[in-house]
């Protein structure tokens, strides 16, 4: 049988289809000439808009000098939020129709109220897309194009905001552009000082209010302190944090007074101590208190006198001298008058240490009692310390409203400038912004080509012209070897039928009723594959019959799955290339063995099937061996596949069911013999056996017998 090339495939002819391009270029160049010429003509009958800009900066309007601290807070927290805001100031109905009242819109052409509405319009406000005129007032009519002839924006990332506005008058378009920006500017200022007048108005109630209730305070503070006798004797002012009252200021003093004394005490004690230690061991002329005084210091001079006299007579004379012995008479004598001195001091600082503990005593009951008033006017200072941090919350409170009054009193008398200024004047536009009559026409001129040449290209090519060439047509898809004529085994997806509950009549069926069966049969079995939602679908035969060729149920099942809007491929595993002859191609393609060997990519050995959508990869040009397909390599290839199709058929012969079959959710058993014959019942058996898939049963119309296959068997 001829396996050559057989496809009903098409392709478009590069080289017709710029043929009929070009010989259709001419009415191509007409078209867009009249395009052009229109689009010209069209925009200067179109009167020209002129746009003119004026800029603003938003920044503080008041000086270093004149700025006050909680200002200059303000100044510098704009953040976008606060630009925002401020175009929407710009873009107000008040400012509109204060900058309309002044241009005086309503007397221009442009703006006129009573204007007709033009045709484009008038088709707008009948289908509801557009508000009739009639029911706007004159004023709406004017907002309305004063709107759409201005543009206000932010520049993006600063302080700054253009105002645009368009007008046929150029002049009009600047005038109303720095019109609008000096109305701005004229309603912050005037806004700054009707806040500042009223902050005024506002503070001097309060002053007058805190003053009055100061003044309360204060009163009440003084009369408390006097009738508790919390005099302040400290000269703080009468403030709760420095303040001395007079029973603390009294018992501060007996404190110290009582140290003071405590402390001559002890000291008097002391020197007596020191002066009975001196009499005890005649040491008297060592202590420093004894020699203190006029009367001891003399009487040691004498001693020391008298004493150098005796070392000086005692070198000549014997101690027994009359003159010796008289001057140590005096020398004793005088010892006794230190003697009597030392004890005279001793006397006097026993009568001051007895006076300082007489005093101290007295002290201490004084500042017993002390202590109890002392008590008494904590306990009054604790209530006139509140009463004064009341009153000079108050004072700081009075004194705050005061300031800012008259800061704010001040600037109301003075200029407020806006926190805004005009950057760039509106200038008078010399050309017209719309239309660009020439940008405009090319652009026209450029889309009237590429759309009439797309025109032209689409027309050629559902002309079926011989723009579009095929590669020929080729048998229907029957295996190899199988007759023409009425024996073809699968003609056009027909001669296929599900297996009955009763035995088939053996009168051969008509054409139409068999190829009724068939679509009955596939669309059946292509809705159950559909709703199981598995993607691997096993197809196998029960056994080769005795006629030439085979039935192509994978092909009719790939074509009716691919029917339902499926991505479908098809796998050859039998090797015998009836299924690439079904579908337009030879026998002699790359297919699933090369692709196993690494001898061919995916993009080599997929081709299309030449009456539907569904993709198909032949057998291959090497004998497929079952050990060779066997490993991670076939599963990787399955599931590559699975990844990309809908739905992948492995149409395989019986030696390949064991490798295959695990994989498959689904199974198609086509069977020439019946339901109940045994080689269907062995073609279950050989998928259960590798497989949990569910069967599909497909019986079809055993092909007719030829003349000798008949004799053969009569004989």
């Amino acid at each position: 049988m001829d396996r050559t090339p057989a496809s009903n495939d098409t392709d478009v002819d590069i080289r017709a289809l710029f043929s009929a391009l070009w010989r259709h270029l001419p009415q191509l160049i007409v078209f867009v000439l009249i395009v052009a010429v229109a689009t010209f003509v069209a925009l200067s009958r179109i009167a020209p808009q002129y746009q003119s800009e004026a800029t603003i900066l938003i920044a503080a309007g008041e000086s270093d000098l004149t700025r006050t601290g909680q200002s200059a807070n303000d100044a510098t927290a704009l953040d976008e939020q606060a630009i925002t805001s401020q175009v929407q100031l710009i873009r107000s109905r008040d400012l509109a129709q204060a900058v309309a009242t002044k241009l005086n819109l309503a007397a221009r052409p442009e703006f006129d109220p009573n204007a007709q509405p033009g045709l484009l319009t008038r088709l707008m406000m009948k289908l509801g897309l557009a508000r009739d005129a009639a029911t706007r007032t004159d004023e709406d009519r004017i907002l309305a194009k004063y709107y759409k002839a201005l543009s206000v924006y932010a520049v993006q990332n600063s302080r700054v905001i253009n105002i645009d506005f368009s007008s046929t008058d150029p002049q009009l378009a600047a005038d109303a552009a720095n019109a609008i920006a000096e109305e701005y500017l004229s309603r912050e200022s005037a806004a700054k000082r009707a806040s500042t007048a009223s902050a005024a108005e506002f503070l001097s109630g309060q002053v007058v209010e805190l003053r009055q209730k100061v003044e309360k305070a204060e009163a009440g503070v003084e009369d408390y302190r006097s009738r508790n006798d919390l005099f302040d004797t400290s000269g703080a002012g009468g403030t709760s944090g420095g303040s001395t009252t007079l029973a603390q200021q009294q018992l501060s003093d007996l404190n110290a007074e009582l140290s003071r004394v405590r402390a001559d005490r002890a000291t008097a004690e002391a020197k007596a101590a020191q002066i009975r230690a001196a009499l005890s061991t005649n040491a008297i002329s060592s202590n420093s208190d004894v020699l203190a005084s006029p009367i001891i210091q003399n009487l040691v001079t004498q001693d020391i006198t008298l004493r150098g006299q005796i070392a000086q007579l005692s070198a000549t004379l014997l101690p027994n001298h009359p003159k010796m012995q008289e001057l140590n008479a005096q020398l004793a004598d005088l010892d006794k008058q230190i003697a009597g001195e030392a004890r005279r001091i001793l006397a006097s600082l026993e009568s001051e240490t007895k006076t300082a503990a007489g005093r101290e005593a007295e002290i201490t009951r004084a500042l017993d009692g002390l202590k109890q008033q002392a008590t008494v006017a904590n306990d009054a200072g604790v209530e006139l310390r509140a009463r004064e941090r009341e009153a000079a919350a108050d004072r700081d409170l009075l004194n705050t409203y005061l300031a800012r009054y008259r800061e704010a009193a001040a600037r109301e008398q003075g200029d407020a400038p806006p926190d805004a200024r005009i950057v760039s004047r509106a200038a008078v536009a010399g050309t017209p912004d719309f239309p660009k009559k020439v940008p405009m026409t090319l652009a026209a001129t450029v889309a009237a080509l590429i759309l009439g040449g797309a025109f032209l290209l689409l027309r050629e090519l559902a002309s079926g012209r011989p723009m579009r060439r095929s590669r020929g047509a080729g048998p229907a898809p029957t295996s190899p070897g199988a007759p023409s004529g009425p024996r073809a085994r699968w003609d056009d997806d027909v001669a296929v039928r599900r297996m009955m509950p009763v035995a088939p009549s053996p009168v051969t069926p008509p054409a139409h009723a068999m190829a009724a069966r068939v679509e009955e049969a596939l669309r059946d079995i292509t809705h159950q594959i559909v709703s199981y939602e598995f993607k691997r679908v096993l197809v196998t035969l029960a056994e080769d019959s005795d006629v030439d060729g085979r039935p192509l149920g994978a092909v009719a099942l790939a074509r009716s799955l691919a029917r339902n809007d499926a991505r479908v491929v098809l796998v050859d595993l039998r090797g015998d290339g009836a299924d690439a002859q079904s579908m337009g191609e030879s026998a002699g393609l790359p297919g699933f063995s090369d692709l196993v060997d690494g001898e061919a990519s995916f993009a080599q050995v997929i081709f299309r099937d030449r009456k539907s959508r569904v993709h198909f990869i032949p057998a291959g040009r090497k004998p497929l061996a079952p050990d060779a397909i066997q490993g991670e390599h076939l599963e990787t290839i399955l599931a590559a596949l699975t990844l990309t199709y809908d739905y992948v058929l492995i149409d395989a012969v019986d030696e390949m069911i064991p490798i295959v079959g695990p994989s498959c959710g689904v199974a198609m058993v086509v069977s020439e013999f019946g339901e109940d014959d045994p080689r269907t019942a062995r073609a279950f058996d050989r998928v259960n056996a590798v497989s949990d898939a569910s069967i599909q049963l497909l019986v079809v119309d055993p092909a007719e017998t030829p003349a000798s296959h008949a004799d053969e068997a009569a004989a």
